[in-house]
């Protein structure tokens, strides 16, 4: 069971929201401000906060960041009366992990408070054993991207540019990279590509009371809200030359006027941009701006398409099936030697995504102790391509030399069961080297 916090200035509703989580066995208390439950975050971070928006004397959306910035492992339920879609998006995207609407589920509401609990822990682990949750694997490339966030980590206001196609974990580096820089504030997710041109303005830089139809009253940007911390901006390639150009002013000196506004506000955070782009071809058409790209592009990662490290997909599916697992309330299961064939056969168009979807969907609808490729719902298996194939028993091979051939070892250090290894020894006939007499 984990460590809640009831935000709700409600005092029936405070009190049965308490019960109810006690009654299922979490330690639980209850305040019913803003004020309070961040000095109670800062006494004590809970594993989850249920935070009513509606408070006296604390705005819910402001109040979620902050909220964060003290505990960033703590999970938030956003709970409000307030049944409307804008409100929702706004929880999410200023941090909440779920919205619930009141009158809540009951079996609704322990479910979500269950789940964000269990993930919670996993993070807890994670972090107590200095694992970043960024990329599991061994390849070069891997390897490299870890030195790099490692280095750019010691430069904790220096932009960003994250290149990479569709699910291959772009924010999840920029999270990890959040991570290493220690940075006091929050980390603040925007994806330009889902918010309508005409609104990413206001939601960037925020906007005055009266500044457009619709605005009827002050609203903090997205920008503010990420002082002293990380404001990522996914897809930045679909952001408007126009905007591109206020961006790129702030870049310059962190300063920026709210839509409507005559105050020019000064903020101190790290940008971290990402694209599947090709913005070399977009700055040759004219939609991009040269001078934004150089200054994004400072410090650049480029991500490895999951199909690019093909050594990588089957410890990478073993390594989620147990975060999954944890996260689902599912025992961890695995896999048959022809799902790991199929797993590693695969293109992975939706790259490491998809991976973890299909893993998840295993996992729920599977009915054997062990994952088949039915259960991932793959069967085509196209032939790998040589290159491919040559590669994986010479890495075998040298993680194996490295590790003086104790399959214990090198099994750990690629984060596969034993058996897997040594199915692969056996299949390509590797065995140590003899020493000439």
């Amino acid at each position: 069971m984990g460590s809640c916090i009831v935000v709700e200035d409600h005092p029936g509703q405070r009190k049965l929201l308490v019960a109810t989580l006690d009654a299922e066995g979490h330690d639980t208390v209850g305040v019913a401000g803003g004020l309070e439950a961040l000095r109670a975050v800062r006494e004590a971070p809970p594993d989850v906060i249920l935070l009513d928006l509606g408070l006296p004397d604390s705005d819910g959306l402001e109040l979620i960041p902050q909220l964060l910035a003290v505990a960033p492992l703590t999970r938030i339920v956003v709970i409000t009366g307030q049944d409307d879609v804008p409100t929702a998006v706004s929880a999410l995207r200023a941090g909440a992990r779920h919205y619930l609407v009141k009158p809540c589920d009951r079996e609704e509401l322990l479910l979500v408070v269950a789940r964000e609990v269990r993930v919670v822990h996993v993070e807890q682990a994670r972090a107590l054993h200095d694992e970043g949750p960024v990329f599991w694997g061994t390849t070069p490339r891997i390897h490299r991207i870890r030195m790099q966030l490692s280095r750019i980590a010691d430069s904790p206001h220096t932009p960003v540019l994250i290149l990479g196609k569709t699910g291959v974990g772009k924010e999840v580096v920029a999270r990890e990279l959040h991570r290493l820089s220690g940075l006091p504030g929050p980390f603040v997710p925007v994806n330009c590509a889902a918010v309508p041109d005409e609104l990413l303005e206001s939601e960037l830089f925020g906007h005055e009371g009266g500044a457009f139809t619709g605005a009827t009253e002050r609203k903090r940007g997205l920008a503010e809200l990420a002082d002293g911390g990380t404001l990522f901006l996914d897809e930045i390639g679909d952001m408007s030359v126009a905007l591109q150009a206020k961006l790129l002013r702030f870049l310059h000196d962190q300063r920026f006027f709210r839509v409507g506004g005559e105050v020019e506000i000064t903020v101190r955070c790290r940008v971290v941009a990402a694209t599947n782009r090709d913005l070399e071809i977009m700055l040759q058409a004219g939609d991009f701006r040269e001078d934004l790209y150089y200054r994004l592009a400072v410090l650049t990662l480029e991500i490895p398409s999951l199909k690019d490290r093909v050594e990588d997909i089957v410890p990478l599916a073993y390594h989620l099936l147990r975060d999954i697992a944890t996260e689902i309330g599912k025992d961890p299961r695995q896999l048959s030697h022809a799902a790991e064939e199929a797993l590693a056969r695969h293109h992975w168009p939706g790259n490491v995504r998809e991976l973890r979807n299909r893993l998840e969907r295993a996992l729920i609808l599977g009915s054997d102790n062990t994952i088949q490729p039915s259960d991932l719902d793959l069967y085509v298996n196209p032939p790998r391509s040589p290159d491919r194939v040559g590669n994986e028993p010479d890495r075998l091979r040298r993680i194996l030399e490295e590790e003086a051939w104790i399959v214990a070892r090198a099994a750990r250090r690629l984060g596969v069961p034993r058996h897997w290894l040594r199915y692969r020894i056996k299949k390509y006939g590797l065995a140590p080297r003899q020493e000439p007499v």
